[in-house]
Protein backbone atom coordinates (compact mmCIF):
# COMPACT_ATOMS: atom_id res chain seq x y z
CA UNK A 1 0.00 0.00 0.00
CA UNK A 2 1.58 3.55 -0.65
CA UNK A 3 1.12 6.27 1.58
CA UNK A 4 1.73 9.74 -0.60
CA UNK A 5 -0.89 12.39 -1.25
CA UNK A 6 -2.59 10.45 -3.66
CA UNK A 7 -3.66 7.98 -1.51
CA UNK A 8 -4.95 10.15 1.07
CA UNK A 9 -7.01 12.08 -1.58
CA UNK A 10 -8.35 8.89 -2.93
CA UNK A 11 -9.20 7.30 0.75
CA UNK A 12 -10.63 11.04 1.61
CA UNK A 13 -13.30 9.89 -1.46
CA UNK A 14 -14.16 7.19 0.63
CA UNK A 15 -16.09 4.64 -1.62
CA UNK A 16 -16.97 7.17 -4.51
CA UNK A 17 -14.89 5.95 -7.31
CA UNK A 18 -15.60 2.18 -9.01
CA UNK A 19 -18.24 0.60 -11.27
CA UNK A 20 -18.71 -2.61 -13.28
CA UNK A 21 -19.00 -3.70 -16.61
CA UNK A 22 -19.71 -7.17 -18.95
CA UNK A 23 -17.49 -9.22 -21.57
CA UNK A 24 -17.73 -12.23 -23.13
CA UNK A 25 -15.13 -12.40 -25.80
CA UNK A 26 -13.40 -15.10 -27.76
CA UNK A 27 -9.61 -14.03 -26.95
CA UNK A 28 -9.01 -15.45 -23.57
CA UNK A 29 -11.43 -18.65 -24.01
CA UNK A 30 -8.58 -21.35 -25.31
CA UNK A 31 -6.51 -20.28 -21.90
CA UNK A 32 -9.51 -20.74 -19.72
CA UNK A 33 -11.03 -23.90 -21.18
CA UNK A 34 -8.83 -26.40 -18.93
CA UNK A 35 -9.74 -24.59 -15.78
CA UNK A 36 -11.47 -27.02 -13.32
CA UNK A 37 -15.65 -26.60 -12.68
CA UNK A 38 -17.90 -27.14 -10.06
CA UNK A 39 -21.37 -29.63 -11.37
CA UNK A 40 -23.32 -26.00 -11.56
CA UNK A 41 -23.30 -22.23 -10.48
CA UNK A 42 -25.51 -23.41 -7.91
CA UNK A 43 -22.17 -24.85 -6.05
CA UNK A 44 -20.01 -21.47 -6.60
CA UNK A 45 -18.66 -19.37 -3.56
CA UNK A 46 -20.80 -16.74 -3.03
CA UNK A 47 -17.76 -15.00 -1.65
CA UNK A 48 -14.89 -14.06 -3.62
CA UNK A 49 -11.54 -13.45 -1.31
CA UNK A 50 -9.43 -10.69 -2.95
CA UNK A 51 -5.61 -10.13 -2.31
CA UNK A 52 -5.18 -8.67 1.30
CA UNK A 53 -4.32 -4.98 0.80
CA UNK A 54 -5.91 -5.19 -2.95
CA UNK A 55 -8.50 -2.57 -1.98
CA UNK A 56 -10.91 -3.26 -4.71
CA UNK A 57 -12.62 -0.34 -6.94
CA UNK A 58 -14.00 -1.47 -10.17
CA UNK A 59 -15.10 -4.95 -11.22
CA UNK A 60 -16.07 -6.27 -14.47
CA UNK A 61 -17.74 -10.05 -15.79
CA UNK A 62 -19.21 -12.05 -18.67
CA UNK A 63 -20.00 -14.78 -20.34
CA UNK A 64 -17.08 -16.60 -19.18
CA UNK A 65 -17.00 -17.34 -15.23
CA UNK A 66 -14.65 -14.76 -13.89
CA UNK A 67 -14.48 -11.54 -12.76
CA UNK A 68 -11.97 -9.36 -13.07
CA UNK A 69 -11.53 -6.91 -10.06
CA UNK A 70 -8.90 -2.93 -10.33
CA UNK A 71 -7.41 -2.26 -7.67
CA UNK A 72 -7.52 1.69 -5.92
CA UNK A 73 -3.71 1.55 -5.20
CA UNK A 74 -1.46 0.76 -7.71
CA UNK A 75 -3.97 -0.35 -10.84
CA UNK A 76 -3.68 -3.81 -10.23
CA UNK A 77 -6.22 -6.16 -12.11
CA UNK A 78 -7.34 -9.54 -10.55
CA UNK A 79 -8.98 -12.31 -12.76
CA UNK A 80 -11.00 -14.57 -10.21
CA UNK A 81 -12.52 -18.00 -11.45
CA UNK A 82 -16.16 -17.50 -10.24
CA UNK A 83 -16.78 -21.09 -10.17
CA UNK A 84 -13.73 -21.89 -7.92
CA UNK A 85 -13.30 -18.72 -5.94
CA UNK A 86 -9.55 -18.71 -6.89
CA UNK A 87 -8.04 -16.08 -8.73
CA UNK A 88 -4.62 -14.31 -10.04
CA UNK A 89 -3.47 -10.94 -10.62
CA UNK A 90 -3.03 -10.42 -14.52
CA UNK A 91 -1.80 -6.54 -14.38
CA UNK A 92 0.83 -5.81 -11.46
CA UNK A 93 0.81 -3.26 -9.45
CA UNK A 94 2.28 -0.17 -11.79
CA UNK A 95 3.10 2.18 -9.05
CA UNK A 96 2.39 5.37 -6.76
CA UNK A 97 -0.01 7.23 -8.06
CA UNK A 98 -2.07 4.65 -10.57
CA UNK A 99 -4.89 3.51 -9.52
CA UNK A 100 -7.66 0.85 -11.60
CA UNK A 101 -10.99 3.18 -10.18
CA UNK A 102 -13.50 1.73 -13.05
CA UNK A 103 -13.50 -1.05 -15.45
CA UNK A 104 -15.11 -2.06 -18.48
CA UNK A 105 -14.51 -5.03 -21.09
CA UNK A 106 -15.28 -4.80 -24.45
CA UNK A 107 -16.39 -7.38 -26.95
CA UNK A 108 -12.74 -7.56 -28.10
CA UNK A 109 -11.46 -8.77 -24.65
CA UNK A 110 -10.18 -5.49 -23.79
CA UNK A 111 -9.84 -3.67 -20.42
CA UNK A 112 -10.95 0.13 -20.30
CA UNK A 113 -9.52 0.94 -17.16
CA UNK A 114 -10.12 4.83 -15.68
CA UNK A 115 -6.80 5.74 -13.47
CA UNK A 116 -8.32 8.12 -10.82
CA UNK A 117 -5.93 10.99 -9.70
CA UNK A 118 -3.20 9.85 -12.26
CA UNK A 119 -5.68 11.27 -15.06
CA UNK A 120 -4.96 7.84 -16.85
CA UNK A 121 -7.36 5.30 -19.05
CA UNK A 122 -5.62 2.50 -20.16
CA UNK A 123 -7.01 -0.65 -22.30
CA UNK A 124 -5.49 -4.01 -21.29
CA UNK A 125 -5.87 -7.08 -23.39
CA UNK A 126 -7.29 -9.80 -20.83
CA UNK A 127 -5.66 -12.50 -22.66
CA UNK A 128 -2.40 -11.25 -22.05
CA UNK A 129 -2.45 -8.94 -19.32
CA UNK A 130 -0.42 -6.28 -21.91
CA UNK A 131 -0.91 -2.94 -22.50
CA UNK A 132 -2.65 -2.06 -25.55
CA UNK A 133 -2.64 1.94 -25.44
CA UNK A 134 -2.78 4.28 -22.80
CA UNK A 135 -4.39 7.81 -22.84
CA UNK A 136 -3.83 11.33 -20.61
CA UNK A 137 -6.93 12.59 -19.87
CA UNK A 138 -7.84 16.83 -19.21
CA UNK A 139 -5.23 18.70 -17.35
CA UNK A 140 -4.19 19.56 -13.48
CA UNK A 141 -6.98 18.26 -11.21
CA UNK A 142 -8.39 15.62 -13.38
CA UNK A 143 -10.23 12.40 -11.60
CA UNK A 144 -11.79 9.65 -14.12
CA UNK A 145 -13.79 7.70 -12.50
CA UNK A 146 -15.45 5.45 -14.18
CA UNK A 147 -15.93 4.37 -18.14
CA UNK A 148 -18.66 2.53 -19.99
CA UNK A 149 -18.22 1.39 -23.84
CA UNK A 150 -20.72 1.99 -26.52
CA UNK A 151 -20.73 0.55 -30.35
CA UNK A 152 -18.55 3.62 -31.73
CA UNK A 153 -16.36 4.86 -28.08
CA UNK A 154 -15.72 4.40 -24.80
CA UNK A 155 -16.78 7.18 -22.40
CA UNK A 156 -14.92 8.38 -18.90
CA UNK A 157 -16.47 10.68 -15.95
CA UNK A 158 -14.36 12.94 -14.42
CA UNK A 159 -15.05 13.33 -10.61
CA UNK A 160 -14.61 16.64 -10.55
CA UNK A 161 -15.62 18.14 -13.71
CA UNK A 162 -18.55 18.71 -16.18
CA UNK A 163 -17.35 16.57 -18.81
CA UNK A 164 -17.18 13.16 -20.13
CA UNK A 165 -13.52 12.16 -22.26
CA UNK A 166 -14.77 10.53 -25.73
CA UNK A 167 -12.02 7.66 -26.62
CA UNK A 168 -13.40 7.23 -30.43
CA UNK A 169 -13.13 3.50 -32.04
CA UNK A 170 -12.61 2.65 -35.44
CA UNK A 171 -15.28 0.79 -37.62
CA UNK A 172 -13.22 -2.74 -36.29
CA UNK A 173 -12.64 -1.39 -32.95
CA UNK A 174 -9.16 0.15 -33.17
CA UNK A 175 -7.94 2.34 -30.26
CA UNK A 176 -6.96 5.96 -31.63
CA UNK A 177 -4.29 7.81 -31.03
CA UNK A 178 -3.57 10.43 -27.72
CA UNK A 179 -4.78 13.53 -30.12
CA UNK A 180 -7.90 11.67 -31.05
CA UNK A 181 -9.53 11.73 -27.58
CA UNK A 182 -11.89 14.64 -27.19
CA UNK A 183 -13.75 16.55 -24.30
CA UNK A 184 -17.67 16.21 -23.91
CA UNK A 185 -18.54 19.19 -21.84
CA UNK A 186 -21.96 18.28 -20.15
CA UNK A 187 -25.16 20.65 -19.76
CA UNK A 188 -28.89 20.92 -20.19
CA UNK A 189 -30.12 19.28 -16.44
CA UNK A 190 -26.18 18.52 -15.06
CA UNK A 191 -25.57 20.64 -11.97
CA UNK A 192 -21.64 20.84 -11.08
CA UNK A 193 -20.53 20.91 -7.49
CA UNK A 194 -18.39 23.16 -6.20
CA UNK A 195 -14.69 22.97 -6.61
CA UNK A 196 -13.53 19.47 -4.97
CA UNK A 197 -16.86 18.45 -4.73
CA UNK A 198 -17.54 14.59 -6.22
CA UNK A 199 -20.20 14.82 -8.69
CA UNK A 200 -20.02 12.26 -11.33
CA UNK A 201 -18.98 8.17 -10.85
CA UNK A 202 -20.82 5.98 -12.50
CA UNK A 203 -21.68 5.42 -16.10
CA UNK A 204 -23.21 2.76 -18.14
CA UNK A 205 -25.13 3.09 -21.57
CA UNK A 206 -28.80 2.86 -21.70
CA UNK A 207 -30.65 -0.35 -22.43
CA UNK A 208 -30.92 0.27 -26.09
CA UNK A 209 -26.87 1.77 -26.63
CA UNK A 210 -27.65 5.30 -28.38
CA UNK A 211 -27.01 7.13 -24.87
CA UNK A 212 -25.22 7.03 -21.32
CA UNK A 213 -26.56 7.26 -17.86
CA UNK A 214 -24.23 8.52 -15.40
CA UNK A 215 -24.55 8.54 -11.51
CA UNK A 216 -24.74 12.04 -10.15
CA UNK A 217 -24.52 12.87 -6.45
CA UNK A 218 -25.81 15.99 -5.92
CA UNK A 219 -29.29 17.24 -4.49
CA UNK A 220 -29.89 13.53 -2.64
CA UNK A 221 -28.25 11.82 -5.96
CA UNK A 222 -29.86 11.12 -9.34
CA UNK A 223 -29.06 9.77 -12.53
CA UNK A 224 -28.63 11.38 -15.59
CA UNK A 225 -29.28 10.50 -18.93
CA UNK A 226 -26.57 12.19 -20.99
CA UNK A 227 -26.54 12.37 -24.82
CA UNK A 228 -23.41 11.33 -26.06
CA UNK A 229 -23.00 13.75 -29.07
CA UNK A 230 -23.85 16.56 -27.49
CA UNK A 231 -23.30 16.37 -23.27
CA UNK A 232 -26.96 17.45 -23.03
CA UNK A 233 -27.95 15.86 -19.75
CA UNK A 234 -31.72 14.96 -18.69
CA UNK A 235 -32.26 14.07 -15.17
CA UNK A 236 -34.00 10.53 -15.10
CA UNK A 237 -37.24 10.67 -13.14
CA UNK A 238 -36.91 7.91 -10.37
CA UNK A 239 -40.67 7.14 -9.43
CA UNK A 240 -39.74 8.29 -5.31
CA UNK A 241 -35.59 6.27 -5.63
CA UNK A 242 -32.96 8.36 -3.59
CA UNK A 243 -29.61 7.67 -4.55
CA UNK A 244 -27.20 9.79 -1.88
CA UNK A 245 -24.17 7.62 -2.15
CA UNK A 246 -24.90 6.23 -5.94
CA UNK A 247 -21.70 4.91 -7.00
CA UNK A 248 -21.03 1.97 -9.56
CA UNK A 249 -23.97 1.38 -12.15
CA UNK A 250 -24.71 -2.35 -13.95
CA UNK A 251 -27.30 -2.77 -16.25
CA UNK A 252 -28.50 -6.09 -16.94
CA UNK A 253 -30.98 -5.62 -20.09
CA UNK A 254 -33.85 -3.08 -18.19
CA UNK A 255 -32.55 -3.28 -15.17
CA UNK A 256 -30.32 -0.57 -13.68
CA UNK A 257 -28.08 -1.89 -10.19
CA UNK A 258 -26.47 0.89 -8.57
CA UNK A 259 -24.00 0.36 -5.75
CA UNK A 260 -24.71 2.56 -2.74
CA UNK A 261 -22.82 2.60 0.68
CA UNK A 262 -24.65 0.17 2.42
CA UNK A 263 -26.80 -1.68 -0.30
CA UNK A 264 -27.16 -1.99 -3.80
CA UNK A 265 -31.08 -0.35 -5.15
CA UNK A 266 -32.51 -1.69 -8.19
CA UNK A 267 -34.79 0.11 -11.06
CA UNK A 268 -35.94 -0.67 -13.95
CA UNK A 269 -35.61 1.73 -16.96
CA UNK A 270 -37.14 2.08 -20.41
CA UNK A 271 -35.32 1.23 -23.40
CA UNK A 272 -34.36 4.68 -23.98
CA UNK A 273 -33.33 5.30 -20.54
CA UNK A 274 -35.39 8.49 -19.93
CA UNK A 275 -37.50 7.00 -16.79
CA UNK A 276 -37.09 4.97 -13.85
CA UNK A 277 -38.93 2.90 -11.50
CA UNK A 278 -37.59 1.47 -7.86
CA UNK A 279 -38.06 -2.03 -7.83
CA UNK A 280 -36.39 -3.24 -4.53
CA UNK A 281 -33.45 -2.61 -2.58
CA UNK A 282 -30.54 -5.34 -1.90
CA UNK A 283 -29.10 -6.14 1.08
CA UNK A 284 -26.43 -8.49 2.52
CA UNK A 285 -24.57 -9.32 5.47
CA UNK A 286 -21.54 -10.12 3.78
CA UNK A 287 -21.58 -5.91 2.19
CA UNK A 288 -18.97 -4.06 3.21
CA UNK A 289 -19.39 -0.94 1.27
CA UNK A 290 -20.68 -1.49 -2.27
CA UNK A 291 -18.56 0.58 -4.66
CA UNK A 292 -19.31 -1.35 -7.95
CA UNK A 293 -20.84 -4.27 -9.25
CA UNK A 294 -20.90 -6.58 -12.29
CA UNK A 295 -23.07 -9.32 -13.61
CA UNK A 296 -22.43 -13.32 -14.66
CA UNK A 297 -25.25 -15.69 -15.28
CA UNK A 298 -27.92 -15.14 -12.69
CA UNK A 299 -25.95 -13.57 -10.31
CA UNK A 300 -24.64 -9.74 -8.89
CA UNK A 301 -21.00 -9.56 -8.05
CA UNK A 302 -20.55 -7.24 -5.62
CA UNK A 303 -16.90 -4.97 -5.09
CA UNK A 304 -16.35 -4.17 -1.55
CA UNK A 305 -14.82 -0.98 -0.68
CA UNK A 306 -14.06 -1.82 2.96
CA UNK A 307 -12.41 0.59 5.48
CA UNK A 308 -11.34 3.84 5.01
CA UNK A 309 -8.04 3.14 6.74
CA UNK A 310 -6.83 0.31 5.02
CA UNK A 311 -3.30 -1.67 5.58
CA UNK A 312 -1.33 -3.94 4.20
CA UNK A 313 -3.32 -6.21 6.29
CA UNK A 314 -6.61 -4.93 4.82
CA UNK A 315 -8.89 -7.97 3.85
CA UNK A 316 -11.14 -7.74 1.10
CA UNK A 317 -13.49 -9.53 -0.70
CA UNK A 318 -16.43 -9.34 -3.38
CA UNK A 319 -20.33 -10.72 -2.33
CA UNK A 320 -22.73 -12.17 -4.89
CA UNK A 321 -25.87 -12.14 -4.79
CA UNK A 322 -29.02 -13.40 -6.65
CA UNK A 323 -30.46 -10.98 -9.65
CA UNK A 324 -33.35 -9.90 -9.33
CA UNK A 325 -35.29 -10.51 -12.62
CA UNK A 326 -34.04 -10.78 -15.75
CA UNK A 327 -35.38 -8.71 -18.78
CA UNK A 328 -34.46 -7.50 -22.56
CA UNK A 329 -31.18 -7.44 -23.35
CA UNK A 330 -29.50 -4.72 -25.49
CA UNK A 331 -26.85 -5.57 -28.67
CA UNK A 332 -26.10 -2.34 -29.59
CA UNK A 333 -22.91 -1.27 -27.18
CA UNK A 334 -19.79 -3.00 -27.80
CA UNK A 335 -19.80 -4.04 -23.97
CA UNK A 336 -21.92 -7.59 -23.64
CA UNK A 337 -24.60 -8.45 -21.38
CA UNK A 338 -23.37 -11.50 -18.98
Amino acid sequence: MHSTLSRRRLLGLGAALGAGAAFAGPAAANAWAAAPRPRGPGAWPVRIELPTGFHPGGVAAGRLPYAYYGSLFGGEIYRADLATGRGEVISPDLGEGNSAAGIALDCRGRLFISGAYSGLARVMDVATGRDLASYRLGGEGTVVADVAVLADAAYVTDAFRPVLYRIPLGPRGELPSARQVESVPLSGDWVQGAPGEVTALGISPTPDGRALIVVHLLAGGALMRVDPATGAALRIPLGGAVLPSGNGIRLDGTTAYVAQRDAVDVLRLDAAGTRAVPVTRITDPDFDGPSAVAVHGDRLYVSNFGPTTPTHQTPYHSTAVPLVRRTHRSAHTQEETA
